[in-house]
């Protein structure tokens, strides 16, 4: 999961709550990051996906 921490439409708690009640769920919180995803998280946002997808392409 990704969740900017200056979400204004959905709380980081929120965010929180759902990974924690999901099965291995990963959970990405970004500072200073509202409800978009701006170009400056793009790598780290990018990285942290091919990470998951290999784990599972293996799995």
């Amino acid at each position: 999961m990704i969740h900017g921490e200056d979400d204004p439409l959905i709380p980081p708690d929120n965010g929180r709550q759902t990974a924690a009640a999901l099965f291995e769920a990963r959970l990405m919180m970004i500072p200073a990051m509202g409800h978009n995803l701006p170009p400056r998280v793009w790598p780290e946002v990018l990285d942290a996906v091919v990470e998951v997808t290999s784990l599972t392409a293996t799995a």
